[in-house]
């Protein structure tokens, strides 16, 4: 390992490490101006929803639908996933089968 990546793996660490204690620090204290309330965000628009929502959207009708249909198409996905190499093999296996 060079010089460069030693150095550059220290800072890294460094930097980490400062960073925990400082994000340690705001979020434990409500009473900091400059704290922040733990959450999450809208998978679609980004905006900051409860930490229990479920679905994980703002629940705001754009938002909905794209989330319905981006559910959709995945679940689709995964059954395309499993069914044409299902087929495949199924197509390979018969004649010799038989």
């Amino acid at each position: 390992m060079g010089r460069m990546e030693e150095r550059l793996k220290k800072a890294i660490a460094d930097t980490a490490k400062t960073t925990k204690k400082v994000v340690k620090q705001i979020s434990e204290n409500p009473k900091n101006p400059k704290y922040i309330a733990r959450h999450r965000h809208c998978v679609i628009c980004h905006t900051p929803i409860p930490l229990d929502a479920d679905p994980a959207h703002c629940g705001d009708q754009p938002c909905s639908d794209k989330h319905a249909r981006q559910e959709k198409s995945r679940k689709r996905l995964n059954l395309m996933l499993y069914l044409f190499p299902a087929i495949a093999i199924m197509l390979f296996l018969f004649p010799i089968l038989t």
